[in-house]
């Protein structure tokens, strides 16, 4: 009941928004003392005017996100003016950028300031002029031969840094962009677009699920996106244009049905397998003076196992083609809507063969009065969304570390994280000039040294 007993500073508030197909999710809140996300204020409300997680009508969507931002903005008492928003669709499309280096001061440590330098090479990449790019993946540096997750505070003359570039259409962005302007808030500058899988797997995967190899697939209502890791970066990602929406479809036509009383016994009775169901019979009353209908419960579950035999084999077909398919030591994980759908790992397991799945739910700690709020895979992209925008808020707010480290001594060390000697230096970068005195003046008074590794 953390945000209830306590008045927060607005300037210390971050927001996100995910703009599903289904529903849209709108987040406001902060860190605290102890390094947790904690929600003040929560939206989920029903989504019009997207399909397939892009917009297809700009005023109903708008109107939406709207209510979406209210809702949460009247529980918070704030809402931010910038926001991390997801984005989704099958205009989405990466590629691959890398480029070698030569530094001129091989001896020095590699700064923050030279891998953002790097980073913003990789928008020199060549695409098409419908396209603009959303977001910037790093996948390895290689220093001198060595492989190395974390380059920062490293020394060495010869770089090789490789770079996932993720493409959306110009158009599909600037109708997203406008539709939260028209809510009455903006997106934060140069990142504030955040690729949905990649929100998802932030929320979901373990790092040693991603060193080893993993398939993320969210199969949310409008788009399945697939997420593929190993050694620890994104390696493949892709997105299917249909998910769930397309199984309440089905459902309401088979049985001549209300979509939203098809959406309601989808959720209830639904069942992934026929073969695991009874003959039990639902009885519904589709509306007001409509004749109420009984459908047997295996007869429901036929044309869903159908359905989502077909999104399961879109997403087989997207691991085969990716060239990771026999490289995914931690399996197959399962997030999204989807994913609670009566046993919908048990057939991923059987169509995808020999591959170990779960259903992946939130692992880090977002503090919501009851804290297993968060803890469902319908709220995966919204809570990597959130944690997205707590990481925004803390670059444009914290004081940076610079550290000081040696080059590891063997291969080994490097794709750790470098374990040799290592001399940790704070600089405040952001500060004035004579808060920064103060600091080297103190520094200098109390020769304070600290050896601290740096990870």
């Amino acid at each position: 009941m953390e945000q209830q007993t306590r008045t927060i500073d607005p300037a210390k508030m971050f927001a996100a928004i995910d703009v599903g197909t289904t529903k849209i999710v709108a987040l406001v809140g902060y860190k605290n003392e102890n390094g947790n996300i904690v929600i003040l204020g929560k939206s989920n409300v029903p989504s019009e005017g997207v399909w397939s997680g892009e917009v297809s009508h700009i005023s109903t969507a708008t109107e939406s996100i709207s209510q979406a931002i209210k809702v949460a903005s009247e529980e918070a008492g704030f809402f931010p003016d910038k926001v991390i928003v997801g984005v989704a669709g099958k205009h989405i499309h990466t590629l691959p950028f890398g480029l070698q280096r030569n530094r001129t001061t091989p001896d020095e440590a590699i700064t923050e300031q030279e891998v953002e330098e790097w980073r913003n090479e990789a928008k020199n990449i060549s695409f098409d002029s419908s396209e603009e790019i959303i977001n910037i993946v790093a996948q390895s540096y290689i220093i001198d031969g060595q492989q190395i997750n974390n380059p920062v505070g490293c020394s060495g003359k010869h770089i090789d840094a490789n770079y996932q570039v993720v493409l959306g259409k110009v158009n599909a962005l600037s109708i997203l962009r406008k539709c939260i302007q028209g809510a009455g808030v903006s997106i934060i500058d140069d990142q504030g677009f955040y690729l949905e899988p990649l929100a998802s797997a932030d929320a979901v995967l373990t790092e040693d699920e991603k060193k080893r190899g993993v398939a993320l697939i969210d199969m949310g209502g409008g788009t399945t996106d697939i997420a593929i890791f190993k050694d620890g970066v994104l390696c493949h990602t892709e997105i299917v244009p249909f998910g769930g929406n397309l199984i309440t479809k089905d459902i309401e036509q088979a049985f001549n049905l209300s979509n939203t009383s098809a959406e309601e016994i989808k959720v209830k009775y639904g069942n992934a397998i026929k073969s695991s169901t009874t003959n039990a019979v639902i009885d519904i009353t589709n509306g007001i003076a409509t004749p109420q209908t009984s459908i047997h419960v295996s007869s429901l579950a036929g044309v869903i196992q159908a359905r989502v035999e077909e999104i399961i084999d879109s997403a087989k077909y997207v691991i085969a083609t990716s060239g990771y398919g026999k490289q995914l030591e931690a399996g197959i994980v399962v997030t999204g809507g989807g994913s609670k759908l009566t046993n919908f790992s048990q057939l991923l397991s059987f169509k995808i063969a020999h591959a170990h799945t779960q259903i992946g739910k939130p692992i880090n700690r977002i503090i919501y009065k009851d804290s297993e709020f968060f803890n469902d895979p319908i709220y995966s992209t919204a809570v990597g969304l959130i944690m997205k925008s707590c990481k925004a808020w803390e670059n444009a707010n914290t004081v940076i570390e610079k550290p000081v480290i040696t080059k590891p001594t063997n291969p080994t060390d490097g794709v750790d994280g470098g374990a040799g000697t290592e001399i940790k230096e704070k600089t405040e970068e952001k500060a004035g000039f004579l808060t920064r005195w103060k600091v080297y003046f103190k520094k200098a008074m109390e020769d304070i040294v600290t050896d601290e590794a740096y990870k």
